[in-house]
């Protein structure tokens, strides 16, 4: 009888470059992320994304490439490459023996055409699909399975996923800190003060988020008003006028069948 696992991606962006800084075509959107899924050898079915938009209005319909791993000896793969940053031959090539597959995701043409306003909905149909057909290319047919002396769960085997921006990805938000007197570090829930885009447009409980200047992170407790928010876990100093943006702009989510 077949079986069915749904995985769910959550690549943490943001920490090497300005988080709003839009990225090229071709550069490194996201670097390995391990992702534990159920033992054996199984295919990815479909693939769904969730990507936000750019100031609160959708946008980000471009294509994105998608690369899996697995560690060798039970040594992760090494450096993907710099986020923001298009690969290069010595990253790539250290690299190269881990990878297992690749999806290419064509944003363009399978995104729910902007009907949630501030983010878009990406359906699973691959790329090369030859003609028009529902549904055609839904099924990736790659197989994953890892190296069994890998550490991991009890029951469970780790896969790295990492992805390209086949396009201009912008995950800003314009919303911004506005505090004349900054927000320090706290662990405990404070509300801040902002400007800018309606952060209920942008964000919601639970969200992780870092600074334009990548030097803090918090997490969302609630998104009060136009102008308010709480949110708790805040590593560092944050200064008025840093833009606030999401640690996970891009979420994955992908159907296993074993």
């Amino acid at each position: 009888m077949r079986q069915y696992h749904l995985a769910t991606i959550k690549p943490l962006m943001g920490d090497v470059t300005n988080g709003a800084t839009a990225y090229a075509g071709n550069d490194v959107l996201f670097n390995w992320t391990a992702i534990e899924i159920p033992k054996g050898a199984c295919f990815v079915r479909t693939i769904n994304v969730l990507c936000a938009g750019t100031n609160g209005v959708a946008g980000n319909t471009h294509d994105i490439q998608l690369y899996y791993a697995r560690s060798i000896n039970g040594v992760a793969p090494s450096n993907f490459g710099v986020e923001n940053v298009a690969p290069t031959n010595l990253l790539a090539s250290a690299c190269k023996n881990n990878i297992i597959g690749f999806s290419m995701l064509d944003l363009s043409a399978q995104d729910d055409l902007d009907k949630l306003i501030s983010y878009n909905i990406i359906g699973s149909r691959t790329a090369s699909a030859a003609d028009n057909t529902p549904n055609a290319g839904s099924a990736h047919n790659i197989m994953l399975q890892a190296d069994p002396s890998y550490p991991s769960t009890q029951g469970y085997q780790t896969i790295w996923v990492a992805g390209i921006a086949r396009g201009a990805f912008d995950f800003g938000t314009a919303v911004a800190l506005n505090m004349g007197s900054h927000q320090a570090a706290s662990t405990a829930a404070v509300q801040i003060t902002t400007d800018g885009t309606d952060p209920r447009i942008c964000f919601q409980p639970g969200d992780q988020l870092i600074g334009s200047t990548t030097t803090v992170t918090m997490e969302v407790v609630s998104v009060d008003s136009a102008t308010t928010m709480t949110v708790k876990n805040v590593s560092a100093q944050i200064d008025d006028d840093e833009e606030l943006v999401l640690r996970s702009p891009v979420k994955i989510y992908m159907g296993l069948e074993y």
